[in-house]
Formats: structure tokens, C-alpha cells, sequence
């Protein structure tokens, strides 16, 4: 009976609960019913109010009673870590909707000796600086989904323009902690990728779209990397220390190659996209890397290090 009751707002009139019980049990009287529900009330924290056609029965909107069976201990701490992550990334209305599951896996938590300070020992740390930004608005965010689900266009002012711009929501990617907003400007056919907390005001239009784009194609053809080169470029060089660790422990993808050298250095050989991403990360570990090839990559990153040098008066 419970399984079928549904939480406020929704709610079902006993005689639904009724009917739906007869599908199991054909001997359930109507009146077992009422007096069950009567119990039930206090004890799984249901709410009920009257209407025209008898009681209506809901469960609390953050009731951690509404989820039945019960969840486990591994499943209360993955929806601990879950909570710390969630809320940038959800429309409010949907992450709302979790706060009683939330609240039931910290009580199966605290109920559990072997989990309660589970979360004082294990802290999940960033890989390195962490910028987060600070003026997101979840107005903005919510706009977003609502305009990805309903596919309807959106009228938005960006940076530091004033001019107002009439766009297509194609999708968001998570990127650092920063929402990428993916999407098409009336007019234009090329895609753009705006950073969600530059956005100044978002406003739903009534008016909608049809479209076929694929975001997770989007995404592997590195477009969302700041691509400077359509072919993948055959990336070679020589490393030691952290890199040389980091190469041995993972990989860039599976056309990775490494190999070990009589120095204690190692030869790498790799195909990827050729993204400022890419030329960053070597920019930054230019201390462990013989870099061989190809030239022209080569040379962009030995620019950008002599500009460095030579800002710094070094």
C-alpha cells in the first residue's frame, strides 16, 4: 500500500489505494484501508486532507519514508558523495526532489557505528588549484535545463556586452567545476561553448526548436577543448620524474606508447588533438620534458615559455 502512494504534491484518494490493492489482494476491504492509513500516518510521515471524492493521501515532500525498501549502507555513502557534487549540476526543482533521500541515507549513516565518521576519514582533494566560480546564478542554471528539456530558445545577454543574443541550448558539459553552456546563435550554424557564470541574464523564449545534435559526439571530436587543428597531430617526447610516473600509471588514450630509456628517461608516442589544452599541460611540465616533435608544437610551447621568461625579467 505505501509503494503506491506518491509524494506531495501528487497523492492518491483511498478509494485509488483501494482499487489498487484489490489487483493483489481481492479480500481488502475499503475500510481495513482507512484504518490502516489512519496508523500509518504518524509513523511514515504521510499527509492527507480532504477533497470531494474522500481523504487524499501523500507522502511529506522531504520524507526519508517515501523511498521503500530500505536503502543500504553502500548506497547511503555514494549518496553522501553524490550531495557534495550535485548541486551546481542539477536544475533546484530536481535537486529538491533528493532532499528526503538525502535525509534518510544520513540516518541510515548515524545508525551504523561502522559508517557514521566515515566521511572524517575519506575526504575526496582536488588534483591541483581548483578555481571555482563565484557569481553562478541558479536562475540562470535552471533557464538552462528548462530550455535543453523543452527545446525552446533562449534570449541572453553575455560578458560584458550589452546587446541581447537569441540562441539554441544544444547542452551542458561539466568542465573544472564550470558549466559549459553548448549552443548555436540564431543565424549561424557553427556551435559556441559559453561559460555559464559570464552569463548576465537568461530568459526563456516560447518559441521552440527541432535538432539533431549530438553532444557526446561533440565532445569526442574535442571541440569543447579549444581545437586548433581539425587532424590529430602524432605527439613525441622524452620524460622523467612525475611525468614519467604519471605515464606509467595512465594514459593520455590507448595510442599511447611508452618505452623505457638507459637514462632513467622514458620515450613517449601519442595521437591527439592538438588543443591549448594540450600545449598548457606541456608548458607546465616543461622541467621534465624533452619535447621532439612535431616542430611547429615544439615551437609554440618554446614561445610561450620565452614570453613567460621575458615577462618576469628572466
Amino acid at each position: 500500500m505505501l509503494k503506491c502512494i506518491p509524494v506531495a504534491p501528487k497523492f492518491l484518494t483511498t478509494n485509488q489505494i483501494h482499487r489498487h490493492l484489490l489487483s493483489i489482494d481481492p479480500d481488502v476491504s475499503l475500510r481495513t484501508v482507512q484504518r490502516d492509513l489512519i496508523e500509518l500516518s504518524d509513523i511514515m510521515g504521510l499527509t492527507f486532507g480532504e477533497s470531494p471524492e474522500g481523504y487524499k493521501w501523500s507522502f511529506a515532500f522531504d520524507s526519508p519514508n517515501q523511498f521503500i525498501p530500505a536503502i543500504s549502507r553502500e548506497e547511503a555513502l555514494s549518496l553522501k558523495l553524490v550531495k557534495e557534487h550535485l548541486k551546481l549540476y542539477l536544475p533546484s526543482h530536481v535537486y529538491n526532489r533528493l532532499t528526503a533521500l538525502f535525509k534518510k541515507s544520513d540516518d541510515v549513516l548515524k545508525k551504523s557505528s561502522e559508517t557514521k565518521d566515515w566521511l572524517n576519514l575519506v575526504q575526496p582533494m582536488p588534483q591541483a588549484l581548483s578555481f571555482k566560480p563565484t557569481n553562478v546564478k541558479q536562475e540562470f542554471i535552471d533557464s538552462i535545463y528548462q530550455g535543453l528539456l523543452t527545446k525552446s530558445w533562449l534570449k541572453i545577454q553575455y560578458d560584458t556586452k550589452n546587446k541581447t543574443y537569441k540562441i539554441k541550448p544544444l547542452g551542458v558539459i561539466i568542465r573544472d567545476s564550470k558549466l559549459v553552456l553548448v549552443c548555436q546563435y540564431d543565424g549561424f550554424d557553427n556551435m559556441r561553448n559559453l561559460l555559464v557564470h559570464r552569463l548576465k541574464s537568461v530568459e526563456i523564449l516560447s518559441q521552440t526548436y527541432q535538432s539533431d545534435f549530438s553532444l557526446k559526439a561533440y565532445i569526442a571530436n574535442q571541440a569543447a577543448g579549444v581545437l586548433l587543428k581539425q587532424e590529430k597531430i602524432e605527439l613525441t617526447f622524452e620524460a622523467k620524474g612525475y611525468v614519467k610516473n604519471l605515464l606509467n600509471d595512465s594514459e593520455l588514450n590507448e595510442s599511447q606508447e611508452v618505452s623505457l630509456l638507459s637514462d632513467g628517461w622514458v620515450s613517449v608516442k601519442v595521437s591527439v588533438p592538438h588543443t591549448v589544452e594540450l600545449e598548457n599541460w606541456i608548458l607546465s611540465q616543461l622541467h621534465e620534458i624533452r619535447l621532439l616533435g612535431p616542430d611547429f608544437i615544439k615551437q609554440r610551447v618554446l614561445d610561450k615559455a620565452k614570453q613567460g621568461l621575458e615577462l618576469n625579467n628572466i
